[in-house]
């Protein structure tokens, strides 16, 4: 059960993806292609990661394997998504021109958030293998994951100021950040709290 639902898992995250070449390839994306593409792989990205911390926070409740199995494709695929966000804008909308992103890297509030939110993905998505806890320890690898909150909260702050503040769907997601931040502190407090 876990192997099915961890490779069947790998095989539909990348659905959307192929789904929105297609649509690029044949000419599906509008007027300006690049930006709704721009949009779409951010939008996969933030729900994706939304749907591993929900993950998280269901496992708290349910001891059920598979949901661990679940939430590394999950991961990996929210890093993949925000990694093809960052292509687009940087070979289709900055047109591969250096000079233009790095301009923007330094002047633009949601850029700059952006590339954070990303980095602080790529040790996540670097250590997302079999091999990782061994190498590092279970305790250390498990404390490099937390960097899941972090990177959260900066992604959902650049989508804040992308939408400029007007977006219903970006307020739901914070709402749902929010509290599973809240609960996360809360047990975790109530774990330091049973051990002394």
């Amino acid at each position: 059960m876990t192997s099915v639902i961890r490779w069947g898992l790998w095989g539909a995250c990348g659905v959307p993806g192929l789904f929105l070449i297609w649509h690029w390839q044949t000419g599906q994306l509008g007027v300006v292609p690049h930006e709704v593409m721009l949009h779409r792989t951010g939008r996969y990205a933030l729900l994706f990661l939304m749907a591993t911390l929900a993950l998280g926070f269901i496992q708290a409740f349910i001891s059920w394997r598979p949901l661990y199995a679940a939430r590394r494709p999950l991961g990996v695929w929210t890093f993949l998504y925000a990694c093809g966000h960052a292509m687009t804008w940087l070979f289709l909308d900055q047109g591969g021109i250096w000079e233009f992103a790095l301009a923007e890297m330094r002047e633009m509030l949601h850029v700059k958030l952006g590339i954070a939110g990303l980095l602080l993905m790529l040790p996540l998505a670097l250590t997302s293998v079999d091999i990782a806890p061994r190498l590092l320890g279970f305790k250390l690898w498990k404390k490099l994951h937390l960097l899941v909150w972090p990177a959260a909260i900066v992604v959902i702050a650049h989508t804040w100021v992308v939408s400029r503040f007007q977006s219903p769907l970006v307020v739901v997601l914070t709402l749902v950040i929010l509290f599973l931040l809240a609960s996360r502190l809360y047990a975790a407090r109530a774990q330091s709290k049973a051990k002394t």
